[in-house]
This record gives C-alpha cells, sequence and structure tokens, in this order.
C-alpha cells in the first residue's frame, strides 16, 4: 500500500515552495528596506502573506504525517480525522493567503500607476477580492456545525452546508482569482505605455510587473481538481486525502508561485547590481577623460527604484584647476555658478532630496546625495 501513497508528491513541492518564497521574500526586504529605503504598504503586505503562507505549509506538513495522500484503508481511524483537520484549516489559510496576495500585488501596482482609469480599476479588483475572500473563509470556517464535523469519519456527525452550494463558491472565488491576476498582468502594458521611457525599457518593465500575475497559471490547473473536495462530506464512505493530493498540491503552486513572482517583480535593482559588479552593466557611463564614474557620485536610476528627486534644485559648476583641465557638472535647469579659477580653497556643496516616483519616466535613488566639488 506503501507504493501506491502520493504523500511525497506534497511534501516535495511544499519543501520547494517553503524555501522559494522564503528566499524571494527576504531578497525583497533587503532590496526595499536595506537598498531602497523605501519599505512601504505593498511590502508589508507581502510579509503578511508570506506569514499566513508559512502557516498554511506548517498545516500541510502535519497533514503528511498524519496521512495526507495515502489511502483511508491504510491509516487508523484517529489518524486519518487528524489528518483531514489538518487540511481543513489548509483551505481556511488558502483564502486568506490568496486575498492578501491579490492586495499586495494591486498596492504594488499603484505605486507606479498615474491616470484615475488605471487606479480605480486596480482599487475595484483588491476591493472585490478583499470582500468576496473574506466571506468565502468565513463560510470555509464554519461549513459545518460543529466545526469538527468536518474531519470526522462518520458522515452524520453534525450537519455542512450541501457541496453544490459551496462548490460553486469556490468554483466563483477562483475564477475571480483568475480575473484579477490577468488584469493586473495586462494592466502594466497600459501603464508604461505613456510613459517616457526607450521601447526596450517599456517592454522590459511591462514584463516585469506582468510576472506578477503568472499565478494564475496555476489556478486555471488547480480548477478541474476542487470536486474532489466534495469528498470530505463522505467520511469512511469516500477516500478525502488519497483523491485530493491534485488540489492540495496545486493549492500550494497556486500561492507559492504568485508570491515569488510578486517578489521578482521588485527585484531589478538587485540584479542590476549583480550585472554592475560582473561588469556586464550596459548602462554604465564614462565621463569626459573616458574614465568609469566612482561608484561613489550619483549614478542614473532605474525605473523600478521606487525613488525619483521630488523637490531642491541641483546647479551646474564649473571650474578650473591649474593645469588647465575644465570638469563639468550639468544640472536640469539653467542654474549655475562659476567658480573663480584664482581663488584657492573652494568648496560647493550640492544637495539633492529625493522622494517617491510618481511615474516610472524619473530616475531615482536611494537616499538624498551630497556632492562636493574641491578647487585647489
Amino acid at each position: 500500500m506503501a507504493e501506491d501513497s502520493k504523500k511525497n508528491q506534497v511534501l516535495a513541492v511544499a519543501i520547494i515552495f517553503t524555501v522559494l518564497s522564503w528566499v524571494t521574500v527576504c531578497l525583497r526586504i533587503w532590496v526595499r528596506a536595506g537598498m531602497l529605503g523605501n519599505f512601504g504598504r505593498d511590502d508589508w503586505t507581502m510579509l503578511a502573506t508570506q506569514g499566513f503562507f508559512t502557516i498554511y505549509l506548517v498545516c500541510q506538513f502535519g497533514g503528511v504525517v498524519y496521512g495526507t495522500g495515502q489511502h483511508l484503508s491504510a491509516l487508523e481511524p484517529a489518524n486519518a480525522e487528524t489528518a483531514q483537520s489538518y487540511w481543513f484549516f489548509c483551505e481556511f489559510f488558502y483564502i486568506i493567503t490568496t486575498v492578501l496576495l491579490k492586495v499586495a500585488i494591486g498596492l504594488f501596482l499603484l505605486r507606479i500607476a498615474t491616470k484615475p482609469l488605471h487606479i480605480w480599476i486596480i482599487r475595484i479588483i483588491s476591493i472585490c477580492t478583499v470582500i468576496f475572500g473574506s466571506a468565502l473563509a468565513f463560510i470555509i470556517l464554519f461549513q459545518c456545525w460543529p466545526i469538527r464535523a468536518f474531519w470526522t469519519l462518520d458522515p452524520n456527525d453534525g450537519k455542512c452546508i450541501e457541496w453544490r452550494i459551496l462548490s460553486g463558491l469556490i468554483y466563483g472565488i477562483s475564477a475571480l482569482n483568475i480575473v484579477a491576476d490577468w488584469t493586473f498582468g495586462i494592466l502594466p502594458i497600459f501603464i508604461v505605455r505613456g510613459l517616457v521611457m526607450s521601447r526596450r525599457q517599456k517592454v522590459l518593465v511591462s514584463c516585469i510587473l506582468a510576472f506578477a500575475a503568472i499565478g494564475s497559471t496555476a489556478t486555471i490547473v488547480r480548477m478541474p481538481y476542487i470536486h474532489t473536495f466534495s469528498q470530505a462530506y463522505l467520511g469512511w464512505n469516500g477516500d478525502f486525502l488519497y483523491d485530493t493530493v491534485g488540489l492540495a498540491v496545486w493549492t500550494t503552486v497556486e500561492i507559492g508561485v504568485g508570491i515569488t513572482a510578486g517578489c521578482i517583480a521588485t527585484l531589478r535593482p538587485l540584479l542590476q547590481l549583480a550585472l554592475s559588479m560582473l561588469g556586464m552593466n550596459s548602462s554604465r557611463r564614462r565621463t569626459a577623460s573616458g574614465r568609469t564614474p566612482s561608484r561613489h557620485l550619483p549614478k542614473q536610476g532605474l525605473p523600478l527604484d521606487g525613488l525619483a528627486p521630488s523637490h531642491g534644485n541641483t546647479t551646474t559648476i564649473t571650474g578650473n584647476d591649474n593645469t588647465g583641465m575644465t570638469g563639468h557638472w550639468h544640472s536640469r535647469d539653467n542654474s549655475q555658478e562659476q567658480l573663480d579659477p584664482l581663488s584657492e580653497n573652494i568648496m560647493k556643496q550640492v544637495v539633492v532630496e529625493y522622494g517617491e516616483v510618481e511615474s516610472l519616466s524619473a530616475p531615482s535613488n536611494t537616499s538624498d546625495e551630497h556632492v562636493h566639488v574641491y578647487k585647489r
């Protein structure tokens, strides 16, 4: 009978996405809090999403220990009921995690959306997900009364909602998740279309943002397995823990892929840093003398860095040294000052203040830059 067990499938997928999701979430925290200093509401929501996903995974590991993926005939009744109770809480925390994931992606897109239409589309999708998801979570939690009637092996112990009603709600929330994913996947194309960027940058940024909606594929694959959930009502007359393996696996994949993709969409600054360290950064520029600028000087920002100049003036400074060499620092306005070539120990300090980006067309940075120019 052990050869016919599917528990290893459930266990392997759970371990893979435990590691993968935590790695990408930690990298997101590093980029947003450490590199950019711009940890926002979407990041907090994604961290909460990962927290509930971890609780879901703990319940799934508990279910595997007690019998998930095995035939009912191979299990002790007490172990079977314990495994089925873990399955029950997996479904509950799946709904909460899914709702938070959609909200996190919506808040992420609101960072860069500027047109009222785009903003309202994101808000409506997020609000609908919260309303319907919360309602379904309540129904799942109290679908049987007493609650333990869900996992008892006696089909006559307690009263439960008819399966056809519950299945309609589950299919409905799955369809809403697919609509939300595709909306969040297509919307970035329209968000970046009107921005002042090269076509290559627009395509790249659109793909990065749309990657956050890749979880819809797993949601579609999961839908044909939803009907197996009905066997929870059969008790000894069904084989719930074995027949629902496909549903358990694809539920984990759906959430895990969504979290991973949503975090990867924020990691472009880290990729840019890695390419720069490897000498593969094509955006590096050279000065008039032909040398690569020092990494201590301000560098051109990236569209997804999250920060851009919001106020303050930069100044053009022209200075000559005793050797006749001239250095120029250009600003976006017409303000400029001439340094007296005969003066000694001249120091000019330029302070540029940075704030949150309003659109992807502006350069970005991680903190205020203080540029000191000395003339001796």
